[in-house]
């Protein structure tokens, strides 16, 4: 499969790439429910080096998937190509997008000068909706949801924005370099 979809060399999110390049020939691809026993980085450091890592991957699969992107079109169908742009493309988008965005939100929560505006207070309701509805529609019942989580989403976008910049860095000045990530118990 090293030669489908034009990428010579896998990369660290090989189950996205993998799927992909398997649908592009036209095969089945789907989930198997199993439980993730893994857990999650407690440090900021270890969790900086996996989000970078992660999505460093998704830009490479992406890349991949819309360098040609008639023939991905082709081979995909305009509905499974679209579906792509939609997980992949706004991740990473939304990933340089959210620290930004928070950052001006809250310079104009701090200062009468700035103005968020209609249209800036509808999408900051917009974009804390999906996350408290991301969270609800979380597996498990709503009771065990930690509504802690959903609440403090907007303090975590920085974050994110900041794996994005490592991840950009990281394609462009040291692309074959997948930082690891230490498991912790």
């Amino acid at each position: 499969l090293a030669g489908v979809g034009g990428w010579d060399a896998w990369n660290v999110t090989e189950d996205a790439d993998l799927g992909l390049r398997l649908a592009r020939l036209g095969w089945q691809v789907d989930v198997l429910d199993s439980p993730t026993l893994e857990v999650p980085p407690r440090r900021l450091g270890v969790w900086l080096g996996q989000r970078s890592r992660w999505l460093k991957g998704y830009m490479q699969t992406w890349f991949v998937l819309v360098r040609v992107p008639g023939a991905a079109v082709r081979e995909l169908g305009l509905g499974r190509f679209l579906a792509v742009q939609l997980s992949v493309g706004v991740t990473l988008v939304s990933a340089l997008a959210h620290g930004p965005w928070i950052v001006w939100c809250l310079a104009c929560a701090a200062s009468p000068a700035l103005d968020l505006g209609l249209a800036g207070q509808v999408t900051l309701a917009a974009s804390l909706a999906t996350g408290l509805g991301a969270g609800l529609a979380a597996p498990g019942s709503v009771r065990d949801i930690r509504m802690a989580d959903v609440l403090t989403a907007p303090l975590y976008w920085p974050l994110q924005t900041l794996a994005m910049l490592r991840a950009i860095y990281g394609l462009i000045r040291v692309p074959h370099f997948w930082a690891k990530t230490p498991h912790e118990a």
